[in-house]
């Protein structure tokens, strides 16, 4: 299973386990390691993660309180979180389930193991949005099986004449409605980590796919400095 374009964000404070950890599944993953509770909180904000790897004892938090800080982010409600830590006592690992941690490893872990663990996780996300199902966003719909976008219009759907990319790029502002994405990010999520595209490529795709949207309401606003976001205008505004 090809791996190599998941974004892990690894919250770990030995470096000695840090490197270990990373030089075995480099291959594997991409990794962002914070090194502390405050770094974690940072880094969340910043990029899509598709795993959480944490640590429990840091050195200014612990990884339980980590859990709820990514589950109160929408976009992480069901992404998964598994725990590797030197705390191997029963209360402790019941602590980490109850709070919504998907697996719980006792260090030190081999990391075959761990990453037979973490790609069930991953696996299991990416194929929980059935294949046939349909993605809604104020008067935005997306086909899975048809990879194909839909603007409602009373009682009708017309279809989007949108690229492959520019579906893949409507359906990630869609998904972060509210959020002000970079071009990094967004460079990130929607070509992947081996992408030869620019960042400032981004502009050029956002321009186009801007166009094909606007007519009907939905508008991706420039952010200076900064990046992207999508809106929809109401009824009255787009009639006026």
């Amino acid at each position: 299973m090809a791996n190599s374009n998941k974004s892990i964000l690894f919250v770990e404070d030995e470096v000695p386990h840090q490197l270990v950890i990373t030089k075995a599944l480099q291959d594997h993953y991409h990794f962002d390691i914070a090194s502390s509770y405050n770094e974690a909180l940072q880094l969340l904000g910043m990029k899509d993660y598709d795993l959480f790897l944490l640590d429990v004892m840091l050195g200014d938090g612990l990884g339980f309180d980590l859990v709820a800080e990514i589950r109160s982010q929408k976009r992480y409600a069901k992404a998964p979180i598994v725990f590797l830590t030197s705390r191997d006592d029963i209360d402790s690992k019941i602590k980490g389930f109850s709070l919504g941690a998907d697996d719980y490893l006792v260090k030190p872990c081999d990391p075959r193991e761990l990453r037979a663990r973490m790609d069930s996780k991953i696996e299991k996300a990416d194929s929980s949005q059935p294949a046939g199902s349909e993605f809604f966003v104020d008067r935005l719909v997306f086909s899975f099986e048809n990879q194909a976008a839909f603007i409602v219009q009373g009682d009708e759907r017309k279809q989007l004449d949108l690229t492959p990319i520019e579906y893949k790029l409507l359906y990630f502002f869609a998904r972060h409605l509210g959020d002000t994405l970079s071009r990094e990010r967004i460079l990130d999520k929607v070509w992947g980590t081996d992408t030869h595209v620019m960042v400032r490529s981004v502009d050029t795709y956002v321009a186009a796919l801007r166009k094909k949207v606007k007519e009907f309401g939905v508008q991706i606003k420039s952010v200076h400095g900064v990046g992207y976001r999508i809106q929809f205008l109401d009824a009255i505004k787009r009639a006026s």
